[in-house]
């Protein structure tokens, strides 16, 4: 059973923050409440501010903070920039240091109530989306609302690899739980009559041709 779906470039598009983020997104997860700025104030440093508004944003928005943290759209930068009035170069100070990226995002998770994903969560996920694959089996849709689902409930993404083999394994589920329904109804007498709807066109006998008689 094949474990992909999506090409090279849309897995790594998964793992990045996106290009464009629209406007009204910017003002919807990367505008910082009251709470947030205090929350944010405790770092030491304007770099540390910085980045951890930005991972404290990130994960908001995405449910994951990117590995390319320094790949971070420049408009969410300069806006959380702006509204710490701290400047934009500082950004450059703070993003690849990777020990302190690492302890701002257990800090950051814990301010959020996002955990990690447990096997327990991994199994219900899956039973979850098997559903929503019985009603429509297109890969991409699964692993956006796998994605959603994941974020509504406070649990960190896990890798983009990872969700496409689940969402692979969720159709062959689907699959399997949809020959198990129609098992009960399709007696012998049904399955002939499909068979003869299924009958090649070639096999059905045409009248001859009608040709002109010649003058």
């Amino acid at each position: 059973m094949p474990g992909r779906f999506l090409t090279e470039n849309e897995r790594e598009r998964c793992r990045r923050f996106p290009l464009d983020i629209p406007p009204g997104d910017v003002t919807d997860y990367f505008l910082l409440s009251e709470t947030d700025r205090r929350q944010v104030n405790r770092q030491r440093g304007d770099p540390n501010r910085l980045g951890f508004a930005l991972q404290l944003c990130a994960l908001r928005y995405l449910g994951f903070v990117p590995e390319e943290l320094p790949a971070a759209s420049s408009v969410v930068v300069t806006s959380l920039a702006e509204q710490l009035n701290i400047g934009r170069e500082q950004w450059q100070a703070y993003a690849h240091r990777l020990h302190t990226r690492q302890d701002h995002l257990q800090e950051v998770m814990a301010y959020l109530g996002f955990r990690k994903g447990t096997p327990t969560d991994s199994r219900r996920l899956r039973a979850w989306l098997v559903d929503r694959a019985l009603e429509h089996d297109n890969p991409t849709l699964l692993l956006q609302l796998a994605c959603g689902k994941l974020r509504g409930e406070k649990i960190v993404r896990p890798g983009i690899t990872r969700l496409e083999r689940l969402v692979v394994q969720v159709r062959h589920d689907a699959q399997t739980e949809t020959c198990r329904r129609l098992a009960p109804v399709l007696t012998d007498n049904r399955k002939r009559l499909l068979d003869q709807l299924l009958a090649p066109e070639l096999l059905v006998r045409r009248p001859p041709p009608i040709r002109p008689r010649p003058s």
